[in-house]
């Protein structure tokens, strides 16, 4: 029926038909009393009907849309404000999983762009388990093995103190680099490439500098993936000596990696810059760094120094707490070689004495996306670096050392944490490092033992 038919027939119409004719929208309860042949005793059985409808509708409305036509039908009914909540409990339910839809999206656009926008945790805490499944199926990696892994644990030992800790005819090699420049992962992946492809036995001193710090980093590529170590504590500069040479080589070289904590390049600015960067509660561990330095480069040993620089610090104009980029700590540490002092105010060069080579490594240089990768990462050290290249190369010319770029790459990295090996890099630098350093005879071992 039309509504002109509940209007016109109403005497004629049960209460049955009325109230569904109500319920059904076609006319109004309002509309009905106005025709002045609404009798009292139908309005109350209508009233009945409708409250039993009013409740049935309200049961059955699961849908906004049915919610919003029980408010049609019922602008006054008895679940009104129920009705009202439950449509914007549903619709900020609907917006928040619209939101996350197009966040996953977007995370998903990201890691197919860059596959280290996001570790591991983000993925499966924003997408699901499976999600990183798929992804490193896609990549070729053991997913269940990704998800295993752990920040790997660092274990430090006692650096040396005075003179007479230091071993004697080992080859010095020093790895300087400020914080996060990749000096760790690089002599991570050099120290598991050792193990791996060479022979490293245990120094012939009394004192085992380093040993459980090297393990640790040998490691953490036990089975070619690891998982990439976090900045090098300030006070943890490590002093690693050991003994090196190649499978089936009868005679050994004498040999000691020095990495340096970062945050010695903080006291260089200060040196440099007559101004205080740090702060009282890390100086004392900063400056205990540096007393192992100024040991470990007074002594007559043979040295080779490699100078690690983050390509991606400097191409994404990365700067620390402090607002100093990589390149104005490199600066400082060009200006404190050029210019520092000993105790009775004479000048002190890092590499006049017994220094073979220099190296300045860009890491990450897999990040390089031009063809010739070497002659772009030597631009990109003279546009960004242009003053501390000149200093080394001109102390290195002033004293006829070794000066040489060198690329450097970890390996591919997922998830911003972990890494499968390459090796060709480190193998780069082992075998520079084999070409320099003369093994020492047997019978000069003889000698030390009976000595």
């Amino acid at each position: 029926m039309e509504k002109k038919d509940y209007l016109s027939k109403i005497e004629d119409l049960t209460s049955e038909q009325i109230a569904e004719g109500i319920s059904g929208g076609i006319v109004t309860f309002d509309e009905l009393k106005k025709t002045g042949e609404f009798g009292h005793d139908k309005q109350k059985s209508v009233n009945t009907l409708l409250k039993k409808i009013d409740d049935d509708t309200f049961a059955a409305a699961d849908t906004v849309s049915a919610m919003r036509k029980y408010l049609l039908v019922f602008p006054a009914g008895n679940h009104v404000i129920e009705v009202q909540e439950k449509i914007q409990q549903i619709q900020d339910k609907e917006n928040a999983e619209e939101r996350r839809r197009q966040e996953r999206e977007k995370m998903l656009r990201e890691i197919k762009e860059d596959i280290n926008e996001y570790d591991t945790d983000d993925i499966i805490r924003k997408f699901s388990s499976e999600v990183l499944d798929d992804l490193c199926n896609q990549l070729g990696i053991d997913a269940q093995m990704i998800k295993n892994y752990k920040e790997p644990v660092l274990k430090f030992n006692d650096i040396p103190k005075i003179e007479s800790d230091i071993p004697e005819g080992y080859t010095d090699v020093f790895f300087w680099g400020i914080p996060s420049s990749g000096k760790t992962c690089a002599l991570s992946a050099i120290f598991s490439t050792i193990k791996k492809d060479y022979s490293m036995e245990a120094p012939d001193c009394d004192k085992k500098f380093g040993a459980t710090y090297r393990d640790s980093l040998i490691n953490i590529f036990l089975n070619g993936y690891g998982y990439l170590p976090g900045r090098t504590n300030m006070d943890r500069t490590q002093y690693m000596p050991f003994l090196f040479y190649q499978r089936g080589e009868k005679n050994k070289r004498k040999i000691s990696f020095f990495e340096l904590s970062g945050e010695v390049f903080k006291y260089f600015y200060e040196v440099a810059n007559n101004i205080q960067i740090i702060n009282d509660f890390n100086r004392e561990d900063i400056e205990k760094s540096f007393q192992t330095l100024e040991l470990l480069l007074k002594s007559n040993n043979q040295k080779i120094h490699f100078f690690f620089i983050d390509y991606n610090q400097e191409t994404k104009h990365t700067t620390d707490i402090n607002g100093l980029t990589q390149s104005n700590y490199l600066e400082a540490a060009a200006t404190y070689f050029r210019d520092a002092k000993d105790k009775d105010n004479k000048p002190v060069d890092i590499f006049k004495k017994k220094t073979d080579a220099v190296y300045v490594v860009v890491t990450k240089s897999d990040e390089i996306r031009d063809h010739d990768r070497s002659v772009s990462a030597k631009l990109f050290l003279n546009d960004n670096f242009g003053s501390f290249m000149d200093v080394l190369k001109n102390q290195c010319n002033k004293h006829s050392v070794d000066f040489k770029v060198k690329l450097f790459s970890i390996g591919d990295v997922y998830f911003k944490k972990i890494c499968k090996i390459n090796r060709v890099y480190s193998t780069d630098i082992i075998n520079d490092l084999l070409k320099r350093i003369k093994p020492v005879s047997d019978n000069k071992y003889r000698k030390f033992f009976n000595s």
